[in-house]
Protein backbone atom coordinates (compact mmCIF):
# COMPACT_ATOMS: atom_id res chain seq x y z
CA UNK A 1 0.00 0.00 0.00
CA UNK A 2 1.85 3.47 -0.99
CA UNK A 3 0.49 5.33 2.02
CA UNK A 4 2.25 8.43 0.33
CA UNK A 5 -0.76 8.95 -1.47
CA UNK A 6 -3.61 8.57 1.11
CA UNK A 7 -2.45 10.88 3.42
CA UNK A 8 -2.15 8.54 6.16
CA UNK A 9 -3.26 10.13 9.52
CA UNK A 10 -2.18 8.40 12.89
CA UNK A 11 -5.92 7.46 13.29
CA UNK A 12 -5.69 5.64 10.06
CA UNK A 13 -2.30 4.27 10.51
CA UNK A 14 -3.78 2.51 13.62
CA UNK A 15 -6.59 1.27 11.77
CA UNK A 16 -4.67 -0.94 9.72
CA UNK A 17 -4.23 -3.36 11.91
CA UNK A 18 -2.90 -7.18 11.38
CA UNK A 19 -5.45 -9.17 10.62
CA UNK A 20 -5.49 -12.71 12.42
CA UNK A 21 -2.28 -13.36 14.69
CA UNK A 22 0.89 -12.63 14.93
CA UNK A 23 3.82 -15.45 15.50
CA UNK A 24 6.66 -13.21 15.97
CA UNK A 25 9.73 -16.05 16.99
CA UNK A 26 12.72 -14.04 18.40
CA UNK A 27 15.52 -15.89 19.95
CA UNK A 28 14.05 -18.97 19.20
CA UNK A 29 10.94 -18.52 21.51
CA UNK A 30 7.02 -17.71 20.07
CA UNK A 31 5.95 -14.28 21.71
CA UNK A 32 3.13 -14.18 20.43
CA UNK A 33 0.89 -16.32 19.02
CA UNK A 34 -2.89 -16.64 17.59
CA UNK A 35 -6.02 -14.59 16.87
CA UNK A 36 -6.39 -12.01 20.14
CA UNK A 37 -3.25 -12.69 21.91
CA UNK A 38 -1.43 -9.29 21.49
CA UNK A 39 1.81 -8.18 20.68
CA UNK A 40 2.06 -6.55 24.16
CA UNK A 41 -0.26 -8.73 25.74
CA UNK A 42 2.58 -10.30 28.11
CA UNK A 43 1.76 -11.12 31.56
CA UNK A 44 5.22 -10.81 32.56
CA UNK A 45 7.50 -7.90 33.45
CA UNK A 46 10.17 -10.05 30.57
CA UNK A 47 7.38 -10.90 28.31
CA UNK A 48 6.86 -6.77 28.27
CA UNK A 49 10.71 -6.05 28.14
CA UNK A 50 10.99 -8.26 24.95
CA UNK A 51 8.12 -6.89 23.00
CA UNK A 52 9.37 -3.51 23.81
CA UNK A 53 12.79 -4.47 22.59
CA UNK A 54 11.20 -5.73 19.45
CA UNK A 55 9.76 -2.70 18.99
CA UNK A 56 13.07 -0.50 19.69
CA UNK A 57 14.38 -2.86 16.56
CA UNK A 58 11.65 -1.88 14.07
CA UNK A 59 12.69 1.82 15.19
CA UNK A 60 16.44 1.27 14.62
CA UNK A 61 15.66 -0.16 11.31
CA UNK A 62 13.51 2.51 10.54
CA UNK A 63 15.49 5.08 11.52
CA UNK A 64 18.38 3.40 9.73
CA UNK A 65 16.72 3.31 6.51
CA UNK A 66 15.34 6.92 6.76
CA UNK A 67 19.07 8.21 6.62
CA UNK A 68 20.12 5.85 3.86
CA UNK A 69 17.22 7.33 2.09
CA UNK A 70 19.34 10.56 1.60
CA UNK A 71 15.71 12.80 1.88
CA UNK A 72 17.25 14.99 4.46
CA UNK A 73 19.96 17.16 4.92
CA UNK A 74 21.41 19.58 8.04
CA UNK A 75 18.91 20.35 11.10
CA UNK A 76 16.70 16.59 10.23
CA UNK A 77 19.73 14.19 8.86
CA UNK A 78 20.98 15.14 12.62
CA UNK A 79 18.11 14.50 14.05
CA UNK A 80 17.55 11.47 12.45
CA UNK A 81 20.66 9.65 12.93
CA UNK A 82 20.43 11.40 16.96
CA UNK A 83 17.34 9.45 17.28
CA UNK A 84 19.01 6.07 15.73
CA UNK A 85 21.28 6.32 18.08
CA UNK A 86 18.37 6.81 20.98
CA UNK A 87 16.64 3.95 19.83
CA UNK A 88 20.44 1.61 19.90
CA UNK A 89 20.61 2.83 23.59
CA UNK A 90 17.25 1.77 24.46
CA UNK A 91 17.29 -1.28 22.96
CA UNK A 92 20.49 -2.13 24.20
CA UNK A 93 18.79 -0.75 27.84
CA UNK A 94 16.35 -3.59 27.44
CA UNK A 95 18.40 -6.34 26.44
CA UNK A 96 20.56 -6.04 28.73
CA UNK A 97 17.86 -6.62 31.31
CA UNK A 98 16.54 -9.71 28.58
CA UNK A 99 20.23 -11.12 28.11
CA UNK A 100 20.27 -14.27 25.82
CA UNK A 101 16.49 -13.88 25.93
CA UNK A 102 16.61 -10.20 23.80
CA UNK A 103 15.17 -10.50 20.04
CA UNK A 104 17.31 -9.98 17.55
CA UNK A 105 17.85 -10.34 13.84
CA UNK A 106 14.10 -9.65 13.14
CA UNK A 107 13.33 -8.45 9.54
CA UNK A 108 10.81 -5.37 9.07
CA UNK A 109 8.71 -4.70 5.58
CA UNK A 110 7.32 -1.03 4.83
CA UNK A 111 4.18 0.06 2.35
CA UNK A 112 5.91 1.24 -1.32
CA UNK A 113 6.98 4.25 -1.20
CA UNK A 114 7.84 5.06 2.34
CA UNK A 115 11.19 5.74 2.28
CA UNK A 116 10.91 7.96 -0.98
CA UNK A 117 10.30 11.69 0.05
CA UNK A 118 10.87 13.55 3.92
CA UNK A 119 7.24 13.97 3.84
CA UNK A 120 6.38 10.43 3.66
CA UNK A 121 8.56 9.18 6.14
CA UNK A 122 7.81 11.72 8.49
CA UNK A 123 4.02 10.36 8.25
CA UNK A 124 5.30 7.12 8.79
CA UNK A 125 7.46 7.91 11.32
CA UNK A 126 5.05 10.04 13.15
CA UNK A 127 2.44 6.98 13.48
CA UNK A 128 5.29 4.60 14.65
CA UNK A 129 5.99 7.22 17.24
CA UNK A 130 2.65 7.11 18.00
CA UNK A 131 2.55 3.58 19.05
CA UNK A 132 5.56 3.67 20.71
CA UNK A 133 4.75 6.12 23.27
CA UNK A 134 1.42 4.65 23.77
CA UNK A 135 3.22 1.19 24.42
CA UNK A 136 5.68 2.49 27.02
CA UNK A 137 2.69 4.66 28.43
CA UNK A 138 0.71 1.67 28.77
CA UNK A 139 3.60 -0.84 29.57
CA UNK A 140 4.12 2.10 33.18
CA UNK A 141 0.98 0.73 34.55
CA UNK A 142 1.53 -3.06 33.12
CA UNK A 143 4.81 -3.43 34.88
CA UNK A 144 5.15 -4.83 38.08
CA UNK A 145 9.21 -3.85 38.46
CA UNK A 146 9.29 -0.32 39.55
CA UNK A 147 12.54 -0.49 38.07
CA UNK A 148 11.49 -1.19 34.75
CA UNK A 149 8.56 1.27 34.94
CA UNK A 150 11.27 3.74 35.65
CA UNK A 151 12.94 2.52 32.25
CA UNK A 152 9.91 2.14 30.54
CA UNK A 153 8.53 5.94 31.55
CA UNK A 154 12.19 7.74 30.20
CA UNK A 155 11.93 6.10 27.18
CA UNK A 156 8.47 7.11 26.43
CA UNK A 157 9.85 10.37 27.44
CA UNK A 158 12.40 10.14 24.82
CA UNK A 159 10.18 8.15 21.89
CA UNK A 160 7.68 11.37 22.78
CA UNK A 161 10.41 13.98 21.37
CA UNK A 162 10.77 11.76 18.44
CA UNK A 163 6.83 12.00 17.86
CA UNK A 164 7.53 15.20 17.92
CA UNK A 165 9.92 16.32 15.44
CA UNK A 166 8.88 13.29 13.19
CA UNK A 167 5.26 15.28 13.19
CA UNK A 168 6.55 18.69 12.30
CA UNK A 169 8.35 16.77 9.25
CA UNK A 170 5.25 15.17 8.34
CA UNK A 171 3.48 18.37 8.47
CA UNK A 172 6.38 20.46 6.80
CA UNK A 173 5.67 22.89 9.77
CA UNK A 174 5.44 23.07 13.61
CA UNK A 175 2.60 21.32 15.36
CA UNK A 176 1.84 20.98 18.28
CA UNK A 177 1.12 17.31 20.43
CA UNK A 178 -1.58 16.23 22.36
CA UNK A 179 -1.88 17.60 26.19
CA UNK A 180 -2.56 13.72 27.56
CA UNK A 181 -0.71 11.58 24.88
CA UNK A 182 -2.98 8.01 24.55
CA UNK A 183 -1.95 4.78 26.35
CA UNK A 184 -2.34 1.71 24.48
CA UNK A 185 -3.52 -1.47 25.34
CA UNK A 186 -0.64 -4.66 24.66
CA UNK A 187 -4.01 -5.23 21.82
CA UNK A 188 -3.55 -1.49 20.34
CA UNK A 189 0.23 -1.72 20.40
CA UNK A 190 0.20 -5.14 18.51
CA UNK A 191 -2.15 -3.71 15.25
CA UNK A 192 -0.10 -1.14 15.38
CA UNK A 193 2.97 -2.63 15.04
CA UNK A 194 2.20 -6.07 13.59
CA UNK A 195 2.01 -5.01 9.69
CA UNK A 196 5.92 -4.00 9.78
CA UNK A 197 7.01 -7.49 10.51
CA UNK A 198 8.14 -10.22 8.04
CA UNK A 199 7.23 -13.50 9.23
Amino acid sequence: MDWTNQGTTRAAFLSRGAKGGLALVAGGSVLAAATGTAFGAATTDTDIAKLAATAELLAIDFYSRALASKKFTGAEEAYMAAALQNERDHYRALAGVLKSAAPKKLSFTYPAGTFASGTSIGKLGQALETAFVGAYLGAVTALKSNDLKGVAATIGANESRHLAILSNIAAGTIVSGPSFPKAFTAAQATKAVTPFIKM
